[in-house]
């Protein structure tokens, strides 16, 4: 065994195998554009002052339905059962973990621990509503357009 090497043959380094496919396609049209697969950060609607409305705290026509903070993560890696989500003293903790595991690679653990600052100190978990779409993106959200309480 010894002195005997590996070789290992990808389809990249093996175009050839693949031109059939590609001969009568434009090139034009096999580029990705990667401005969609970026993740955005947390987002905060625009607020601003209005002397007419009760809370004092109006969003854009725009912006009316939209919660008034939302996160969305990549979470491929995880199992839902793997993701934990906390709200503590005006702070939204998002903790990911798994353990061992085989990859394409050999056997990899994961873990992760995101904090965001909430635009209200008031506000719980119950305020929030979180959802892991069929691709591994986890979106945290106000259930509803949230708006802090008067004083």
């Amino acid at each position: 065994m010894a002195g005997q090497g590996v070789t290992i043959s990808h389809g990249i380094s093996c175009p050839v195998r693949h031109k059939v496919h590609f001969d009568k396609t434009d090139p034009e049209k096999c580029k990705e554009t990667h401005h969609l697969f970026a993740l955005p950060g947390p987002g905060i609607g625009e607020l601003k002052l209005d002397s007419k409305s009760s809370t004092g705290i109006t969003g854009s026509d725009k912006d009316l339905g939209d919660p008034l903070f939302r996160i969305l993560l990549d979470v491929t890696q995880f199992k839902p059962e793997d993701i934990l989500i906390q709200v503590f003293e005006g702070w939204l903790l998002v903790r990911g973990q798994h353990g061992t595991r085989m990859d394409e690679h050999g056997f990899v653990s994961r873990s992760f621990t995101r904090q965001y600052q909430l635009p209200d100190h008031q506000m719980q978990s119950g305020d929030l509503t979180a959802m892991l779409s069929h691709d591994g993106i986890l979106v945290v959200e106000t259930k509803e357009r949230w708006w802090a309480a008067s004083d």
